[in-house]
């Protein structure tokens, strides 16, 4: 219960990915499963840059560009269904609901 409340103070005051992030993944998450966490947002962000990266390469880096973009998709699609296989939940709507009423 105190965690719900937690989610939801950081909901309705002070509102930021990542401190929802942090009230979320804190009472029930191993180091481990973090660590994946941790991961996915790296690889997430990689393939961000990889894509932002595509529309200034020019015509000699190209190639390379779109590698290094399937590569850092890949990556991240790999982690997102290693989670998935661990089963891995983020939110839990059942519990969010009953500490709102």
């Amino acid at each position: 219960m105190r965690g719900d409340r937690r989610i939801l103070h950081c909901i309705l005051k002070d509102f930021s990915w990542s401190n929802l992030k942090k009230a979320i993944l804190k009472n029930n998450t191993s180091d481990e499963r973090y660590a994946l966490v941790l991961q996915i947002e790296q690889a997430k962000r990689a393939w961000q840059i990889a894509q932002e990266q595509m529309h200034w390469a020019d015509k000699d880096m190209l190639e390379a560009t779109i590698l290094k973009t399937t590569a850092c998709e890949r990556r991240y699609i790999a982690l997102l269904q290693q989670a998935k296989n661990q089963c891995y939940q983020v939110w839990d709507m059942n519990s969010l609901l009953r500490g709102q009423r």
